[in-house]
């Protein structure tokens, strides 16, 4: 009796047991472990396309270096058109994080693989330089009730991989609830008031945008691509990019009146501005072409430019001079503006990417300085274009200079649009800052159709498409999918934008004392005002009249004696509160 109780309770169990890792098993019979972070699909038992089988592998680079991939069965795909993949089984529909091992021993700066969910483009992942196996995160996608096929599909090609682990995604990541304070402590009202209402809308719709083709102010191209939204859909966007490239210091300015129709779009069209700066080698320095800045047709050091008293120094330090005296002019007239300098740096086809990322921060930095501290220009929203790559966090300037991160997307393929929200894309950008930066796509050519933008819950702030053949032409834009996108509810336009100019933003509450932002009054705020006073440093993180502790509007030795009694305790409150 005790026996066949025994054995039926272990057969019930069993089957339990069983039944609960079936879902977990995929159509093509891959390997499935549940692990601690999530459950892991080993590539070579999925599908492969072209891709090659290999176990205990070793090899040499084509410099020689050897490389062992021993301890693992592996995938290899190589030339352009083939792929691994493995089926995922999924109990609830919703957001996850895809971790992958791979090893990538050919190129010593990375390879980049297309992400596929489902046959549906994602976007791009890059694989950085490893004669080993290393784990990184392919970013986070929305999985479907039940099985989910995820695909690498090889595009730089030459990369192995091992299994892939799917675990649901961090909500910290995923809630997407961004601060509305700006970086600058002294913005403008306007600036916070457009910083607001961005904040509002992240993640429940996409504010439409369009980039205006550079040109004088009454050049008979200029409203082409506006001209051609409104004839097909009825509709404006709401945010109109423009382009200060002609903007240029050293006696070589072609002025466009780019400055006026940027005020004009906000002061008249109550539209959104943001502004780009394809920038010319200061002086014409290196110069080798017309459009100079692209690295092949100038010499231009950046690092010489960062040298005081090189002639590219002075040249750099003039243009921006120049260009602050125009953002002056639109701070004069009211004009907050979204400004996304030293655009796709990592790319390094443009000057100020082309020696790599420590330079590229530090005139990122200079220029966050110099307009922000110096000419007091407090209108400016600042926008990073970034990259979705492993080596994207080395380009990142920092979380107290940047207040949006961009994405200049082009993935249309093969002659045709590419609607994919590319979500995948999109929360590895919102990972690069734990979630604390708005995410915008600042270019792109195919604008993501409507149904995958809700359906992937891809939030991107707002869609911008180049000018022309970008927007018009039908492999990149095709009429219906435009219409459709601009007509929809979840798509903001220009009639729908409420007034800019008075729209509610919260006045941020100074905490006297706390000079580091971090909510707390201690040791390091105590040598961060001593820094202060010494001159080691120019500025504080937050707001300086946090350190103005008496309210005298000066930062003195007086406010360093109340910050010194307050830490010993012979005072409990500041004067200034």
């Amino acid at each position: 009796m005790y026996k066949k109780t025994a054995k039926k309770v272990f057969l019930t169990l069993t089957l339990g047991l069983l039944a609960a890792l079936l879902p977990l098993m995929s159509s093509t019979n891959a390997a499935v472990t549940q692990t601690e972070d999530g459950v892991k699909y080993e590539f070579e038992d999925g599908i492969q396309d072209g891709a090659k089988i290999y176990t205990d592998y070793k090899g040499e680079t084509d410099d020689g270096t050897a490389f062992d991939l021993s301890g693992a069965t592996c995938s290899f795909i190589g030339q352009k058109g083939t792929s691994t993949s493995v089926n995922v089984q999924i109990d609830k529909a919703g957001l996850y994080e895809l971790v992958v091992r791979y090893a990538e021993p050919f190129d010593p700066n990375k390879k980049v693989q297309y992400l596929n969910v489902n046959a549906v483009n994602q976007g791009e992942v890059s694989f950085a330089y490893s004669l080993g196996w290393k784990e990184i995160s392919a970013g986070i996608v929305k999985l479907d009730k039940g099985t989910n096929n995820i695909e690498f599909d090889s595009y730089w090609g030459y990369t192995f991989f091992d299994y892939l682990i799917v675990k649901p995604a961090d909500e910290s990541l995923t809630n997407l609830k961004v601060d509305k304070t700006l970086v600058n402590p002294n913005a403008t009202k306007e600036a916070k008031s457009l910083m607001s209402y961005l904040v509002d809308v992240y993640g429940k719709h996409i504010i439409s945008g369009q980039q205006e083709l550079c040109g004088s102010h009454n050049y008979e191209g200029s409203e082409a691509e506006f001209t051609y939204i409104k004839e097909k859909t009825g509709k404006m966007p709401a945010l109109r990019g423009f382009d200060f490239m002609n903007y240029r210091g050293n006696g070589l300015l072609w002025d466009d009146y780019c400055a006026e129709r940027v005020i004009e779009w906000y002061k008249e069209k109550n539209g959104i501005p943001t502004v780009c700066w394809h920038w010319f080698s200061p002086a014409n320095i290196g110069k080798k072409a017309d459009n100079s800045f692209y690295t092949e047709s100038t010499t231009f050091s950046i690092s010489k430019a960062l040298t005081p008293g090189t002639a590219e120094n002075t040249a750099l330090l003039n243009d921006i001079e120049f260009m602050a005296g125009k953002f002056k002019q639109l701070q004069n007239a009211g004009v907050p503006v979204l400004f996304r300098p030293l655009h796709e740096a990592e790319g390094a086809w443009f000057w100020w990417g082309a020696e790599g990322p420590e330079p590229c921060v530090k005139l990122y930095r200079l220029l966050y300085e110099k307009f922000t501290n110096e000419y007091k220009l407090n209108n400016i929203i600042w926008v990073w274009t970034s990259y979705a790559y492993d080596t994207s966090s080395k380009w990142y300037p920092g979380d107290d200079v940047v207040d949006i991160v961009g994405y200049d997307k082009y993935n249309a393929m093969d002659g045709k649009p590419n609607g994919s929200a590319i979500a995948s894309t999109f929360y590895s950008l919102v990972k690069l800052t734990d979630g604390n930066k708005l995410v915008t796509m600042s270019e792109n050519d195919s604008i993501p159709q409507v149904s995958n933008l809700t359906n992937e819950l891809a939030g991107w702030l707002y869609f911008c498409p180049w000018y022309g053949w970008y927007l018009t032409g039908e492999q990149n834009n095709p009429v219906d999918w435009l219409t459709e996108i601009y007509k929809s509810d979840y798509c903001i336009t220009l009639d729908e934008l409420p007034d800019l100019k008075s729209y509610p933003y919260a006045e941020s509450t100074i905490m006297y004392g706390d000079l580091n932002g971090d909510k707390s009054i201690d040791s390091i705020d105590f040598a961060l005002m001593k820094s202060y006073l010494l001159g080691s440093i120019k500025e504080f993180s937050v707001s300086s009249k946090a350190a103005d502790l008496n309210a005298d509007d000066s930062i003195d030795s007086l406010d360093f004696s109340y910050l010194k009694r307050y830490l010993l305790g012979d005072i409990s409150k500041f004067p200034a509160g």
